[in-house]
């Protein structure tokens, strides 16, 4: 009988992580799923909860000590926790700043650092990223700069990681899941303009290419490579 398969989720209790561990637990992985302040409202004998406060580097210490404590290998590790503090701010704002990159930079960096002795060839790193972090798209409003500046080095940390794990043949991507309707994806939201995407559809997209073979080191939206 074939070992059952891995994936470690940051920020599995709702939104697009909740979404994509239901969809992996559906199609029979098992699911090491991190969460903070809420757990994740899945009873299932294949999820291990991990408690992360991706804003303290001692909690990302010991979440990551625990999931090797319960594993020896890992799949995908989809890198999808994130913060944004300056939704609708047009002014600069440095304590926002630094607490956006503790979280959406600095402590994907820790953990996936942390968890790469547990991956192998063919692993897939998967960085939930923006159309905010990408260099290509022009600039329409004055908002979210933390966010914007935040998610456009977490890319460049995907193009580096990918350079370096190329030996060892891990796969390491961006993903741009678009406008998502969650508690995230509704604080940029007006009247007039929202998300537009369920995180189900984010859920299916994050699984069809965490499962099939697609060159490391590229940005995709959607299910195609898309400009950095």
């Amino acid at each position: 009988m074939a070992s059952v398969q891995t994936i470690v989720i940051t920020g599995a209790s709702r939104g697009i992580g909740l979404a994509t561990a239901r969809k992996f637990l559906d199609e029979g992985w098992r699911v090491v799923g991190t969460y903070n302040a809420t757990p994740i409202p899945i009873e299932s004998s294949e999820l291990i909860p991990i408690s992360l406060d991706a804003s303290s580097p001692a909690s990302i210490v010991r979440a990551s000590a625990e999931i090797a404590r319960h594993i020896t290998s890992i799949e995908i590790l989809v890198n999808n926790a994130g913060i944004i503090l300056d939704a609708l701010d047009t002014d600069i704002d440095m304590d926002k700043i630094r607490k956006t990159f503790e979280v959406d930079l600095f402590a994907v960096i820790d953990f996936t650092e942390r968890l790469l002795p547990l991956m192998h060839a063919g692993s897939h790193i998967i960085n939930i990223d923006s159309t905010y972090g990408a260099m290509s798209i022009p600039i329409d409003d004055e908002s979210s700069t933390a966010y914007r500046l935040a998610k456009a080095a977490l890319n460049m940390y995907t193009r580096t990681l990918a350079f370096r794990t190329r030996g060892g043949k891990i796969i390491v991507s961006s993903l741009d899941p678009g406008w998502v309707k969650t508690d995230m994806g509704r604080l940029g939201a007006t009247e007039s303009h929202g998300p537009d995407r369920e995180p189900e559809e984010t859920a299916r997209e994050i699984y069809e290419l965490a499962t099939r073979h697609v060159p490391s080191g590229y940005f995709w939206r959607r299910g195609k490579k898309r400009a950095w």
